[in-house]
């Protein structure tokens, strides 16, 4: 029987530490000094220098705003340029962490699959918690395009015009390096890149304990669950990160879930982020 670390202190603080790289907890200055500098870019003004060393005296009130936003709910163009390896937020990654445990501690069968990873980050977290488990048995899929979001092409996502937006780009390649960083690019991780409706049909992986959707618009979210509901086991999670921010997700949800007769009660993270057990 695979034994429970959790209860251990080292643990837990390895487990906290890993949370803080990854959503860059330790770094949020650097969000408001990049742009502060774009700022001056694009308004062509001359930048000042003590602006940028010291950001946490100039900008105190915004430095604040972001220590006191965790769930990563506002100040988005700050959050974004400190270059965090996963938006998700504090509550989604504490969140994660107590699915992965429980599917751990309760041997619900199957592998991770994340739909939708930007850089990588919770996909990262998830290998580094099977690492930690010491579970050799389990792969973690990271199913990306790897080049954005695709235009909106249904009625449901007019006018959702994430493909515009460049900084939800991110190569494989850079993805990858990430997981390289963390010591964690092996045959454990498994890349699937292409759009959703083109590789999520795949015969691998044949069974899910956690499924992470963060597709954004309808369609995106609605590949996923035609693709691979059905391979999670029972007893996984569902976890449907737009679910409270985007109502084209969250009809794609209402209606599969609808159309499939699906009951299990849907409870909600935190201001976005939602799940179901299987």
């Amino acid at each position: 029987m695979m034994t429970d670390p959790s209860m251990n202190l080292l643990y837990k603080r390895h487990v906290d530490l890993l949370k803080n790289v990854l959503l860059n907890e330790f770094g949020t200055e650097n969000g408001l000094r990049i742009a502060y500098l774009l700022y001056c870019m694009d308004t062509s003004q001359p930048y000042d220098l003590d602006k940028v060393i010291n950001i946490h005296r100039h900008q105190a009130d915004k430095v604040e705003a972001l220590r006191q936003d965790p769930n990563g709910q506002h100040n988005y163009r700050e959050r974004m340029f400190g270059f965090p390896y996963t938006m998700i937020g504090r509550a989604r990654l504490d969140s994660l962490q107590t699915m992965v445990e429980t599917v751990l501690c309760e041997n619900i069968s199957g592998d991770f699959l994340e739909a939708g990873v930007w850089r990588g980050g919770a996909s990262i977290f998830m290998r580094a918690m099977l690492e930690l488990w010491e579970d050799s048995d389990r792969k973690v899929y990271v199913a990306d395009s790897f080049q954005g979001l695709p235009p909106p092409l249904l009625q449901q996502d007019e006018n959702l015009n994430f493909h515009l937006d460049p900084t939800l780009s991110v190569g494989i390649d850079v993805v990858k390096g990430h997981f390289a960083r963390f010591g964690l690019l092996d045959d454990r991780v498994k890349f699937m890149p292409g759009w959703f409706e083109d590789t999520l049909r795949a015969s691998e992986p044949s069974q899910l304990a956690i499924l992470r959707a963060d597709g954004d618009l309808y369609k995106s979210t609605m590949d996923i669950l035609d693709a691979l509901y059905d391979r999670v086991t029972p007893g996984g999670f569902v976890i449907i990160d737009d679910y409270g921010a985007i109502p084209a997700c969250r009809l794609a949800v209402e209606d599969f879930r609808r159309a499939h007769g699906i009951d299990q009660p849907i409870h909600t993270i935190d201001w976005t982020g939602a799940y179901w057990r299987a």
